[in-house]
């Protein structure tokens, strides 16, 4: 895959498939920065990676109709139970390949709005899937 525009990613939330109701998201892996600094003649510092964490930033549109399954349905009991789930995030819905790889991880949803949004515009709320899993952010091709 080449530079490309998005206007097909892929996310499933614990199997289902919920891209319709995504209007924008963004995958963050990041580490901790550690000093590891010690004298030197050089005068520059020396910084390892420390614990690493993963998020999954989601805007979805509100959705609290009865069919095709609303995203309410989906996000709030994941949120109240506070259990794990999977996730699975491609640049577009084709097939994993490795020119369209996917991210996997174990994840939690810590905070859960579902209603947002000012007068005439559209229903949207933000989420953040973060990683609960020792695994963390896995990138495959198959």
């Amino acid at each position: 895959m080449a530079k490309y525009v998005m206007k097909d990613a892929y996310l499933s939330v614990n199997g289902s498939v919920v891209s319709d109701h995504v209007q924008s998201l963004t995958l963050e892996d990041s580490a901790e920065e550690i000093d590891f600094t010690a004298m030197s003649a050089a005068g520059y510092r020396e910084i390892g990676q420390g614990l690493k964490d993963a998020t999954v930033t989601v805007t979805f549109f509100g959705d609290f109709a009865a069919a095709p399954t609303p995203i309410h349905t989906i996000l709030q009991p994941l949120y109240a139970s506070g259990g794990t789930f999977p996730v699975e995030i491609r640049p577009t819905s084709a097939v994993v390949s490795a020119t369209n790889p996917k991210a996997t991880m174990t994840a939690r949803l810590f905070a859960y709005s579902g209603i947002s949004g000012a007068v005439g515009e559209a229903a949207t709320f933000e989420a953040a899937l973060r990683n609960a899993g020792t695994a963390g952010l896995v990138w495959g091709t198959t």
